[in-house]
């Protein structure tokens, strides 16, 4: 046996191994539990189960309950589902919600599985039709609810939406005391954590508005009437929609412009970016103009 069959049989074995290792759900009298291997996890007692997340930390599992229709007339039954929020050792969530009252049930809807599934770090969670963050490990990040909240790639920082009276929704920042940093009169937010910029765009809530920059400290450094994709301490990347969609960097010191083609951008670090060309991604170096493949 040659060192590369070795090799492969050895990564084939470490690959079993890990698949067996996996958390998954199985089925016991109608009810769904979550076993690890053969051990069980969370016991076969509810209707459905959503397993563990990828750092294998919260899962949900929902009890489906039986409701009649309101109708006089025609009686028609419905099913919604309440859930729990369950961690290894089977402790459920409970947080407290702004009016004081403690919550460990949730309900169900369509981005409920996808919200603690995708995020690594915290979450949100539903309660009363408000929205609260929470983290993985059950620690509970906010008390006010909100019509959304979630986190930005700046973990002090949390995004936050509310309703206005025309039912616009409006975005602003809090920092992790749940202090005011912007204002919620914006439709998207996008941080800058390298350089501690918030970029706050206007477009769909403010008839030719300005896009804003402000520092972590809510001040505002600088207005553009064109929209910003993402700043950096010398460069302000816009993306422009007409004739052509594209996007135009402009050197703050220098007060340039040069066009760049691209699908997307991204940040990356410092004054380099992150582009997408076709199916292909690069990362830019805004100051040399050169771009190179993205190693993975």
């Amino acid at each position: 046996m040659n060192t590369r069959t070795k090799i492969f049989l050895l990564f084939i074995c470490l690959f079993a191994d890990w698949l067996a290792a996996q958390t998954k759900p199985f089925k016991d009298k109608n009810h769904w539990g979550i076993k690890e291997k053969e051990t069980i996890v969370i016991p076969a007692v509810y209707d459905t189960i959503f397993n563990f997340d990828e750092s294998g930390k919260v899962c949900l599992a929902c009890f489906k309950i039986k409701s009649a229709s309101s109708n006089k007339i025609i009686k028609t039954s419905s099913y919604t589902y309440v859930c729990n929020y369950l961690n290894r050792n089977q402790h459920k969530l409970r947080i407290k919600t702004e009016e004081n009252d403690t919550c460990t049930v949730f309900s169900l809807n369509k981005t409920t599985i996808k919200q603690y599934i995708d995020d690594t770090q915290p979450f949100t969670v539903s309660s009363k039709g408000k929205k609260y963050l929470v983290g993985k490990d059950f620690k509970q990040l906010t008390f006010t609810g909100y019509y959304n909240v979630s986190n930005t790639l700046d973990h002090n920082l949390y995004t936050i939406q509310q309703m206005d009276e025309s039912e616009t929704v409006l975005t602003g920042v809090i920092d992790a005391q749940e202090k005011e940093v912007i204002p919620c009169k914006y439709s998207h937010i996008r941080v800058n954590p390298v350089d501690s910029f918030i970029m706050a765009c206007t477009a769909g809530v403010r008839i030719n508005g300005d896009d804003d920059i402000y520092n972590y400290a809510g001040k505002k450094i600088g207005s553009y009437h064109r929209h910003i994709e993402m700043a950096t301490k010398n460069f302000i990347i816009h993306k422009v929609f007409e004739p052509k969609e594209h996007f135009v960097i402009h050197n703050i010191k220098a007060k340039t412009d040069k066009n760049l083609q691209a699908s997307e951008v991204h940040f990356y670090e410092n004054d380099q970016i992150l582009i997408r060309i076709k199916d292909d991604w690069y990362v830019y170096d805004l100051t040399t103009d050169q771009k190179k493949a993205k190693e993975y």
